[in-house]
Order: structure tokens, then sequence, then C-alpha cells
């Protein structure tokens, strides 16, 4: 029989703009920055989140099988890659059938052939695939776990009914949503409520909302959307980063980066991880009894970035979290997370 995988620590570390990015920084840089930030003294993240996609013609695989070939055998058996796949790479369809889960766990696997030295390997179903009733795409990849290719399963943007699907047929080791400060869905949609009752680990991504929360943005507004939109960025596609919408949440980031900075001498970046820190775990909050552990995953491609995001990480009090609620609730957030065409592929 066998087990979720257990995550450690409060955070992990997402792997996605290091090679899905127009311009991607050159590996040295990443690997340099990958190392110090799986073995940085005060926070060492052991969980590293990347993507089959993430990247022309594997970009993301081949980042992490040379960081993984680089570091002692050591340090990799005390590491976690979390890798999500079942997508087509050239569509970006979901495909969970037989064949489709087979083709990435098994391309995935091939940058990690040494198991005795690689980390601990999880597959992360990236979306659902409405034309394969979910419980089969979970069976096909149990399967894969009980012969000891991969060491666990994950999901990604999952609803709760594929939650139920899924954890009666497998073991999940975590389940990767968005969560931030500016976007708080999950805690009142029923996914983080589902979640909690098996405490099952939430990994959240774009814990800044994509660069949006960070002093540089809350300091420059108009320059930060504008450059955005200048480059052709990929984010110019989501609701958030359109001007206008961008324009009327503007109050809403000026109030957390005043909080921030007036209130907890930190920075904003810092306090949109602490947030969601002192979310994870939390009783009797926003009508749920026991919120399960919600692990933030940063990303950022240098060592300065690194240190910018959790170097000034702050205990919050509940009378803080409570604030914070009221800042929220004066200022309601603004756009879909995505966009209305892409609504109907989350939280499937």
């Amino acid at each position: 029989m066998t087990k979720a995988i257990e995550i450690p620590g409060k955070f992990g570390f997402g792997t996605m703009s290091m090679t899905w990015k127009q311009t991607p920084p050159p590996f040295e840089q990443s690997i340099e920055t990958l190392q110090f930030v799986t073995s940085h003294p005060e926070f060492s993240t052991k969980l590293l989140n990347g993507g089959e996609f993430y990247g022309h013609d594997d970009a993301n695989l081949k980042l992490l099988k040379e960081f993984v070939d680089q570091n002692p055998p050591e340090l990799n058996k005390q590491l976690i890659i979390s890798i999500k796949g079942g997508l087509d790479v050239k569509t970006l369809h979901p495909d969970g059938s037989k064949e489709g889960i087979a083709k990435s766990i098994e391309n995935i696997v091939s940058y990690f052939p040494h198991k005795e030295n690689r980390p601990v390997l999880i597959f992360e179903i990236a979306r659902v695939d409405k034309k394969v009733p979910y419980e089969e795409t979970i069976k096909y990849i149990q399967e894969y776990v009980e012969q000891g290719v991969i060491d666990g399963i994950s999901l990604s943007e999952v609803g709760i009914e594929s939650i139920r699907k899924a954890i009666s047929v497998a073991p999940i080791s975590c389940v990767e949503l968005e969560f931030s400060l500016f976007a708080q869905d999950i805690l009142n949609d029923g996914i983080l409520e589902e979640l909690s009752k098996h405490q099952i680990p939430v990994i959240a991504y774009s814990p800044l909302c994509r660069g949006i929360l960070t002093d540089h943005t809350a300091k420059d507004p108009e320059s930060f959307i504008e450059e955005i939109k200048k480059s052709g960025d990929i984010r110019s596609m989501l609701d958030k980063f359109n001007p206008d919408i961008f324009k009327e949440n503007t109050p809403l980031l000026k109030a957390y980066y005043e909080f921030a900075h007036n209130v907890k001498n930190t920075s904003l970046e810092s306090l949109a991880l602490s947030w969601i820190l002192k979310v994870s775990g939390q009783k009797n909050f926003g009508g749920i009894e026991h919120i399960t552990r919600i692990l933030p995953i940063p990303s950022g491609s240098t060592k300065q970035r690194v240190e910018a995001n959790f170097g000034n990480i702050v205990d919050l009090s509940d009378a803080d979290l409570e604030e914070l609620d009221k800042i929220t609730k004066k200022y309601p957030i603004k756009g879909h997370r995505y966009n209305a065409a892409l609504q109907g592929t989350l939280n499937q």
C-alpha cells in the first residue's frame, strides 16, 4: 500500500519563471539560485515545483536535470520535485488518457534515470481532462507509483468532486492551487474546506499574484502595468493585468503596502507570504474548523530576489489577520484569476 509523500517545511519554490518566459535567464544563473534556495541555513526549501510544458523543448526538465546532476546525492535525497504533466505540450490541452499519462510520466522520468540519486518525484496532473473520468486518470498515475517509477501524486486546479474522486483511488500528497492576498477564492468556494477535512497540503502558486504584491509594483503601479503591456508578457492576457481592472485594484494594493510598511515594518512581498503562513493551520478561520497546511511557492531567478521574498517574513497576530481581512473587504478584488475564456478550465 502506497502512502502520500510528506512535504517538509513552510515553503516550496516555483521554477516556471526560469524557463517559461520570452527570455529565460541562463541555466547557470538559475542553477545557482536553486542551490541557494535549497541549502540556505534559514529559509531553505525542500520542495521544487516544475512543469513538463514550462518552456520549449522540455526546457524546465532539462534545467532540473542539470541542477540534480550537479548536486551531491545526499542533498538530492532531501529534495522533493513536483512536476506538472498530463497536458499535450503542443496544444496545452489536458490529456488524462492512459496513453497521455504514460507518455508524460515516462518523458519526465527519463530526465531522472538514476532513482538512487534523484530527489523524490511527485507527478502532478496539471488539469482535469473532461473526456476521461478523473478517477481513471488517477488510477493510471497510481500504477506508476505502485511500480516505483514515481513516488507520489499531486493534483492541480481541481474542484471538490475531483478531489473526492482522486482520494477514493490513491493517496494524494498535495494539491496546487492559486492562493494569495489577491486571489482568495479557495477560502470561500469550499475547496480549501474539503482539503482541510483530509489535511491534504495546499501548494499555493502565484503567492505574490505574478508580481503584483511587491514593493516595486505598489510604488509605481503605472510603469509596472505599462511594461507588461509593451513587452507582450503573457500576463497581459490575464484580467488583473488589464489596465482598467488593474487600476480598480490599485487602492487595495496601496492599502496592503501601507499595512506592510507602517504596521509590520516589512516589505509587501514578505507580508503577502507571511499572511499565507498565518492562514496555514489556522483553527476556526473563515468557517473552516482546522485549515490544512499551505505552502507558498514564490519564484525568483536570482539570489537577491529570493532574499527579498524570504528574508523579511514576520509573525502575524490574529488581530493582524482581522485587519487584513477588513482591508480586503473594503476594496473587493476585481477580475477573474485568469480571464473569462479560461475560467472554465479552473477548479474542475
